[in-house]
């Protein structure tokens, strides 16, 4: 049965080693004849094995080293030490030279009798020239540093002491080697630098990182500074060990003294063309400011005007009422303008209001989803009575896949409503203006297309801009603030949209052009809201009825107002002049809701009605603000449940007041 680890015979081994190729392996005897001769052998010294064994192993030796008995030797220092090794030179078959490294070993028996000498030969030659090439470059290199005189360069042991020393480093220092070699090199540095340790701290950075860079003055011998660029370099050895530092100096003085004086000149250009720019500047926000003037006295003027114009109707219709018998068909007449009167007023204001949340960005989107073609056809509705009046026609043309999208209905009509006015002031008697909407995967777009007066090409720009206007205040044909327009993109771009403007020119029409994304639609479902207008004056009689309310204004007539409209709905009203004189009602009367002014003196609604919470017995009672202040200024711990803006139609209070005060006592 065969052996599972098979015997390495003397026949197998002899082969391994003859197939041998980058080493010289040789058995010889005890007197050094060679007794084999491998493969390795052949291609490193030329020598056939034919041609070699049986001769002196001094057979690859130079003549020089034979005849100082080197081969000899070597075979002794073996015999007596068990091993021999060497590096040097050989001498091949053709007579070229190569270095070798040898290891010579004795081969004895196991009774310690010479058998002869193993000879392990390896080809070093290459590695030799690399090496002798290396050391030359060092030299060169070595004598190129010394001979090197713009740059100071020169070896620090790991402590910082010098241990080299160059001709540029004495000729920008002034030291010669003998004087500085083995000084600690913080002897360049100023008193304060070394107070400060920066000569260690730049070691410890280059170890940290390799090298460090820096600019700053040194010290010569003569205690003369000059100016410095400084890399100083961290050395370690094969094995990661720090040997030192490598120190390169420049002196670049001259440069910076013709850098600082380039700065000089450049910061003095700069500081002309700084001067220049803001002399320029300064002319462009005069001209700025200039126009802004003349847009502000504009804009006052037209304020005044549009203000004054319902305010002559309301006083003079006013002051006429007493004297007019109500029976008369002049008295119906003078109501109806009052009130068209003080709607166009309310409208200026808010208009106002509504440019001064923008600019401070307290205006705010109430956003639910919508019907388009409700919303647009409730603004027709709005501006109806005033096309009709000029015989304009109106044309609505709606895509039938219009539907519903997200927005802020109340806005949403408003951006219509003040397109279609403008369209309406603009459009002259029997014109005709024509409504577009429609709608694809991402957007609505709604048009409005007249046939009026048009734009001019120059003016066109500016048509969306605030206090702008085509007309001059005193040359104005038609009415109005300037402000619809602008107040118009704003709110468009606050639902993510856009609009635009086209005209060909005066007296060719204009369209304006609404796009709005569509929006994501809410998970409930909600019915537009309606805007009809009710007979509110016929059911306005029981709205209230059972329901008690305290009304606090400082204000006569606000007060007179607000009870008579609560009254006229069925309520029970108290009124009170003020706070303190609400809080004395409030010993014995316990309203529903107290309906209070904000501005009042001594003691104000907030005031009031954090005396109201703070009363246990009151805690519960239901207070709502009516105040001309911006909602926006009501804090939200102000104690209110509700807030109500003024000016407020007395049907829009009523509403309000049943929905705070709850369900009618019965």
């Amino acid at each position: 049965m065969d052996s599972p680890h098979p015997h390495v015979t003397a026949e197998d081994l002899a082969l391994l080693v003859d197939s041998v190729r980058d080493y010289a392996m040789l058995l010889l005897s005890p007197s050094g004849e060679i007794l084999s001769w491998n493969s390795g052998a052949k291609i490193i010294t030329g020598y056939e094995a034919s041609e070699a064994i049986g001769r002196h192993f001094s057979l690859i030796y130079p003549e020089e080293d034979i005849a100082a008995g080197k081969p000899e030797r070597e075979l002794r220092v073996s015999r007596k030490e068990g091993r021999f090794e060497d590096e040097g030179w050989r001498k091949r078959k053709d007579g070229t030279l190569f270095w070798v490294n040898t290891v010579i070993s004795p081969i004895r028996d196991e009774d310690g009798t010479l058998r002869g000498f193993s000879k392990i030969t390896r080809d070093l030659t290459a590695r030799r020239e690399t090496e002798e090439k290396l050391k030359r470059s060092e030299e060169i290199f070595r004598l190129l540093v010394a001979a090197v005189k713009e740059y100071a360069i020169f070896l620090l042991d790991p402590n910082g002491y010098i241990t080299t020393w160059n001709a540029g480093a004495q000729r920008i220092k002034g030291y010669t080697p003998e004087e500085i070699i083995g000084k600690h090199f913080s002897t360049f540095y100023s008193e304060d630098d070394n107070r400060d340790q920066k000569p260690q701290r730049e070691l410890d950075v280059a170890k940290r990182f390799g090298s460090v860079e820096d600019e700053g003055w040194r010290i010569r011998k003569d205690g003369s500074r000059f100016w410095a660029n400084v890399i100083i370099t961290a050395v370690y050895d094969e094995t990661g060990e720090l040997r030192g530092f490598a120190k390169v100096t420049r002196d670049i003085t001259e440069k910076k003294k013709a850098d600082e004086m380039q700065r000089a000149l450049f910061e003095q250009r700069e500081a002309r063309f700084r001067a220049e720019e803001e002399r320029r500047r300064a002319e462009e926000s005069y001209r700025v400011a200039q126009e802004a003037n003349r847009a502000k006295d504009e804009f006052l003027m037209t304020l005044s005007h549009e203000l004054r114009t319902p305010m002559t109707a309301i006083l003079g219709w006013a002051r006429l009422l007493p004297t007019i018998d109500p029976s008369e068909e002049g008295f119906s007449e003078a109501i109806a303008a009052i009130g068209r009167s003080a709607l166009l007023q309310a409208r200026l204001i808010e208009d106002v209001l509504d440019v001064s949340r923008i600019v401070s960005g307290k205006l705010r989107l109430s956003l639910e989803t919508v019907d388009v073609q409700r919303v647009v056809n409730d603004a027709i509705e709005s501006v109806r009575a005033s096309a009709d009046a000029r015989a304009i026609t109106i044309i609505f043309n709606a895509a039938e896949n219009l539907g519903t999208t997200v927005a802020d209905p109340t806005r949403l009509q408003q951006i219509i409503w003040n397109i279609l006015t403008n369209a309406v002031k603009f459009t002259p008697k029997k014109g005709t203006i024509a409504i577009d909407a429609r709608r694809t995967s991402s957007h609505i777009q709604i048009s409005v297309t007249d046939n009026g007066e048009g734009i001019d090409p120059q003016f066109l720009p500016h048509i969306f801009e605030a206090f702008r206007q085509a007309e001059t205040a005193s040359t104005r044909v038609h009415g109005g603030l300037g402000l619809g327009l602008s107040i118009v993109r704003y709110l468009v771009e606050a639902h993510g949209g856009n609009v635009t403007a086209e005209s060909q020119g005066r007296g060719k029409g204009a369209r304006f052009t609404i796009t709005l994304p569509v929006g994501a639609m809410k998970t409930q479902h909600e019915e537009p809201k309606r805007t009809e207008i009710e007979a509110r004056d016929v059911v306005i009689a029981s709205k209230l009825a059972g329901i008690d309310v305290l009304v606090v204004d400082d204000d006569r007539e606000a007060r007179d107002l607000v009870r008579a409209a609560l009254k006229q709905a069925g309520a029970h009203v108290v009124v009170a002049e003020s706070a303190s004189a609400a809080l004395s009602e409030l010993l014995e009367y316990r309203p529903d809701l107290v309906l209070t002014d904000i501005a009042m003196p001594h003691m104000d609604g907030y005031a009031l009605a954090r005396e109201i919470r703070n009363r246990p017995e009151l805690k519960k009672l239901k207070i709502a603000a009516l105040s001309a202040f911006p909602a926006g200024r009501i804090p939200q711990d102000s104690g209110f449940d509700e807030y109500l803006a003024k000016p407020i139609d007395p049907f829009d209070l009523v509403e309000a007041v049943a929905r705070i005060a709850g369900p009618v006592k019965t």
